[in-house]
């Protein structure tokens, strides 16, 4: 039978590397962990994108219904018993359904322009952001861009006072962005805080993508 130093060496070793693996354990966890919040400040933004989207479809739905901007989300929800939103989304940045509310006049958007349908460049337009502009699209509430991006080859045309057409009652709601002031991985619409990633819907937009050449909705 061994001995109790033999016992006690045997246990020694055994919490040796217990310790090692569990200081292994660690330093890849150390290295994986900045990845994963990475990863899932990413997904929250592809969802911010997404359900921002949402609420611009259902601004463009409610105007082409009633010629009108809603100036409540309760409207989106239901007006004469029509449901332009399908439902209340949370922000996803803040766990809350506490968007902030864009209002006519509020917004001032950059449309992407193609340089090469134009046949010859912008001179008030200026590059986009290196990675490009994440779903970024002519109303903020579509996914594709005026004209396409061939070779690359993408402007931008500010557009200031959004959402204040003469043909609409001043205070509508023409769309949403988060609460949130932090910073994005990405940018949208060349800004890269959430706050300032707006989602809205106006026809001047759709009508400056027919002169580009393009879709300003990306066919939402």
């Amino acid at each position: 039978m061994p001995g109790r130093s033999q016992i006690r060496n045997q246990k020694g070793y055994l919490l040796l590397s217990v310790m090692l693996l569990v200081a292994i354990m660690l330093l890849m966890l150390s290295i994986e962990a900045p990845r994963m919040a990475q990863q899932i400040k990413r997904d929250k933004e592809n969802e911010l994108i997404h359900r921002g989207k949402e609420y611009a479809k259902a601004v463009r739905k409610y105007v082409r219904k009633t010629g009108n901007y809603p100036t409540s989300l309760e409207q989106l929800e239901d007006t004469n018993h029509v449901r332009f939103l399908r439902k209340r989304f949370e922000d996803p940045m803040t766990g809350k359904a506490d968007w902030k509310l864009v209002h006519q006049g509020e917004a001032e958007v950059k449309i992407p322009q193609n340089q090469n349908n134009s046949g010859s460049s912008n001179p008030a337009a200026s590059p986009t952001p290196q990675g490009g502009t994440l779903g970024g699209s002519g109303t903020l509430g579509g996914s594709g861009t005026l004209g396409g991006q061939p070779n690359g080859q993408v402007g931008t045309l500010p557009t200031s006072n959004v959402g204040n057409g003469p043909q609409f009652g001043g205070g509508g709601i023409i769309g949403v962005a988060s609460t949130s002031k932090e910073t994005g991985i990405h940018e949208f619409n060349g800004n890269s805080e959430y706050d300032k990633w707006l989602f809205v819907y106006d026809p001047k937009l759709e009508q400056a993508a027919a002169t580009l050449g393009g879709s300003a909705d990306g066919g939402i």
